[in-house]
């Protein structure tokens, strides 16, 4: 014979027959337990347990509610406002990835690496809505390849004149 746990008083107790629980008296809201079930759940869903509820008016479930802990509605990355005007999105800053990648290849690993990885985080930051985040890491990228550039040429002119002196 099949035995259920219910909660009373905020403590389980059990097991119970179903014979027992119709003297027991328990709503269709007394939450239950069998081993055949996977979780706790109201006894008006345990059908074997349906017939206990018969000579109460037809419970129907109570409506759902989503639990506090979840939030209820997906985060949004529209423009719109908080007045639900558009807001104007802002063109995306260039993200000097090509360059980016040249300089690494060519010049230095190490500040080439530093430009990519601000190259990248142009169009992430920019599509999840931080403009100024993404304005701030094409300026880092730009500042990383400029640096090395200017160097490298720098040292380069310095070759060719002293080549030429002599």
């Amino acid at each position: 014979m099949k035995q259920y746990y219910i909660i009373q008083n905020d403590q389980p107790a059990g097991p119970y027959t179903i014979e027992e629980l119709a003297a027991m008296e328990i709503t269709p809201d007394t939450m239950v337990w069998a081993e055949d079930i996977v979780d706790w759940i109201p006894a008006y869903q345990v059908s074997e347990l349906n017939s206990l509820f018969a000579s109460t008016t037809a419970q129907t479930p109570p409506p759902y509610q989503e639990p506090s802990g979840r939030a209820t509605e997906a985060p949004r990355y529209d423009t719109a406002g908080l007045e639900g005007r558009p807001s104007v999105r802002p063109p995306m800053p260039p993200t000097y990835l090509g360059w980016s990648i040249l300089v690494t290849i060519f010049l230095s690993r190490i500040i080439g690496i530093i430009a990519i990885v601000y190259s990248i985080q142009v169009s992430s930051r920019y599509y999840a809505g931080n403009y100024e985040g993404a304005a701030y890491a094409s300026r880092q990228a730009r500042r990383c390849v400029r640096v090395l550039a200017f160097i490298y040429l720098g040292l380069l002119l310095a070759f060719l004149i002293e080549v030429l002196i002599r």
